[in-house]
């Protein structure tokens, strides 16, 4: 019988572990666990299909492969209409396959600050507690002499480098633009300490291998081909529900997932709801956007919520679904000057095959580009005096609050890369490089809720994004930042008409015009009309970073809280949430190593309540 399969029949009706949701946490979860004991039964449900050696997930350069109508491996989440937003609806896209968004990210390795850790004000998590787990799920490969070796790890699962290619000439021209308006080169913006410097950005990609390191195929996959596990996983299944009794998690109840499966005459029967029981835990590890609603299904949840939804309350949590956060991003595009052979561009417009990429790799002379995603450069930023000067007194009074007797706490993340990440079918066939900007702790928050007790139910879903008017106002400092730089480069192919995404100034403004800087470091001025065009196109173009978290948090009940410590729900004994849903506080940077640190941490604690010995 194979430990991988749609079919629950495959399955035992009752197991000791059942984790509900096949991500980056819930995978490392589980697999830790099983590896320590083989006895234990854990059962993975996963929403998705088996990702298991899918090529646009286990090859780093067809990543945005994922994101095409009618993909199997991703899944889409639309918010409420938004003003701030200037009337659009956000939309969310998230993993959807086993692996979760580890399958389908952009594999940036962002770790967050040590202080984003101790702000979540919780015995065991502070970045100190952390720092060894950090260190055992990685293998970090970069011998510069600059990097502190005592805060990653070498001899973990999952493998950090620069992959298999970079575009080299341009990280070189990023850095050295940077340099010009004072944002250092640094050999390691991921040291938990270092807030203001750009680098040359590491990947989860193997060195050798050229392959992603998502959660299921560095953890999970090996152990279910292994002769001796009590882990398995059924897939293309969605969790409706936990089912309690006597105020104790009992199992969980799941349905076929119809989006994936063809459901025919021979199999409706199975298309049936199915309850599965667990003798030990339940963990709903399904994510942000899915996690709260699987408990308000369960009658966990605020009341107001619950009631209007239909469903009896099991345990009032009022905090389920709220504090919801998400890195809030826009790009910029450009023309450039760079080569064919330099530019991720032709991968995305058709002059580059991926199956003739994928059967040269590794062979003399090939240029290993399946193993890159054109992400080369990233900076952890922090705003300089003329800058925090130059914005309105109210962005000024938080930063005097919040930053500014705080050093290691960064503004933003850019992100630089030789690629045009948007629709190449209305543009000229060329090289064009992007720039991006995401916010380390946006202020604003949002919400998703359940509306009634089915699965198909639409939910309430209110992204947050520029909900607080700071986070707007930091991001035109982001604009104006990454304009800089960009302006400085040689890949920039000059002038306003190589712009091919960014604010629409007025004809003759200042901000309109983009002439080389003078030899004495003189940046772009703006007015008033200028701050304002930003803006617009800022409401126009912002959306999710994919680093949804929050809407469970690890706090106090009475604070909104949803777990403790110990990642235990309030009010419902076995059952615990492991995933980005209990982050009570933004962290600075891409989430997945958080993620990942989460699975491990929840790991820990389940190894220790179960007695498993050198764990």
């Amino acid at each position: 019988m194979s430990n991988i399969s749609n079919n629950s029949a495959n399955f035992p009706d009752e197991v000791d572990i059942i984790v509900a949701g096949g991500g980056s946490a819930g995978c490392t979860l589980a697999g830790r666990l099983a590896a320590a004991d083989p006895t234990l039964s854990i059962l993975v449900i996963e929403a998705g299909i088996n990702n298991k050696d899918v090529p646009n997930v286990i090859h780093p350069a067809m990543y945005l492969t994922n994101l095409i109508p009618g993909s199997q491996t991703a899944t889409f989440h639309k918010a409420k209409k938004s003003e701030k937003l200037n009337g659009r609806e956000a939309i969310v896209p998230i993993g959807g396959c086993l692996g979760g968004s580890s399958s389908i990210n952009f594999m940036m390795y962002t770790r967050g600050q040590g202080i984003d850790y101790d702000d979540w004000k919780t015995e065991g998590w502070s970045g100190k507690d952390l720092l060894p787990l950090f260190r055992k799920m990685e293998t970090f490969h970069n011998d510069h002499s600059g990097i502190d070796k005592s805060v990653h790890g070498y001899e973990g699962p999952f493998h950090v480098s620069h992959g298999g290619y970079v575009s080299k000439d341009f990280q070189e021209d990023c850095i050295r633009a940077a340099a010009e308006i004072g944002l250092k080169e640094v050999p390691d913006a991921n040291n938990f300490t270092e807030a203001n410097g750009i680098q040359k950005w590491p990947k989860w990609i193997h060195p050798t291998t050229g392959r992603r390191q998502d959660a299921a195929h560095a953890l999970l996959h090996p152990i279910l081909e292994s002769n001796r596990t009590g882990l398995q996983v059924l897939t293309e299944h969605k969790v409706i529900k936990v089912v309690t009794s006597n105020g104790r998690a009992t199992g969980v109840e799941c349905i076929p997932n119809i989006c994936v499966q063809t459901i025919t005459p021979a199999t409706e029967a199975l298309a049936n709801p199915k309850i599965i029981k667990a003798r030990k835990y339940v963990v709903v590890s399904s994510g942000s956007l899915s996690t709260p609603c699987i408990l308000e299904r369960s009658g966990i949840g605020s009341k107001s919520v619950l009631d209007k939804a239909g469903i009896p309350v099991i345990a009032e949590v009022p905090g389920v679904g709220t504090n919801y956060m998400d890195h809030n991003l826009f790009l910029t595009a450009y023309d450039s000057t760079l080569k064919e052979e330099e530019s991720f561009d032709p991968f995305l417009d058709g002059r580059r095959s991926f199956d003739a990429e994928i059967e040269a790799f590794s062979k003399p002379g090939c240029s290993n580009q399946i193993a890159w995603t054109g992400m080369d450069v990233a900076a952890k930023v922090r705003p300089n005096e003329a800058e925090i000067a130059s914005a309105p007194e109210s962005f000024q009074k938080l930063w005097k609050r919040d930053y500014e007797s705080r050093p290691e706490r960064p503004l933003m993340v850019s992100v630089m890369g030789p690629i045009h990440v948007g629709d190449h079918s209305v543009i000229p066939v060329s090289q064009y490089m992007t720039s991006a900007i995401f916010l380390s702790y946006p202020y604003g928050r949002g919400s998703i809720h359940i509306t009634g007790p089915n699965i198909d139910d639409e939910r309430d879903f209110d992204s947050g994004i520029l909900s607080d008017d700071w986070d707007l106002d930091a991001l035109v400092i982001g604009y104006k930042r990454q304009r800089e730089i960009v302006r400085r480069t040689k890949s920039f192919a000059g002038g306003a008409e190589s712009v091919i995404l960014g604010p629409k100034f007025r004809e003759g403004s200042k901000g309109s015009k983009w002439d080389y800087p003078t030899a004495n470091g003189a940046v772009t001025q703006y007015d008033a009309e200028d701050d304002e065009a930003i803006k617009n196109f800022i409401r126009d173009n912002v959306a999710t970073t994919w680093h949804s978290c929050g809407t469970c948090a690890m706090k106090p009940l009475e604070d909104g809280g949803v777990v403790d410590g110990k990642l235990n729900v309030y009010g419902i004994e076995g059952l615990k949430v492991a995933d980005l849903s209990i982050m009570p506080s933004n962290i600075s940077g891409n989430t997945y190593a958080t993620a990942l640190l989460v699975g491990e941490k929840a790991a820990t604690i389940l190894a220790e309540e179960l007695g498993i010995q050198n764990f």
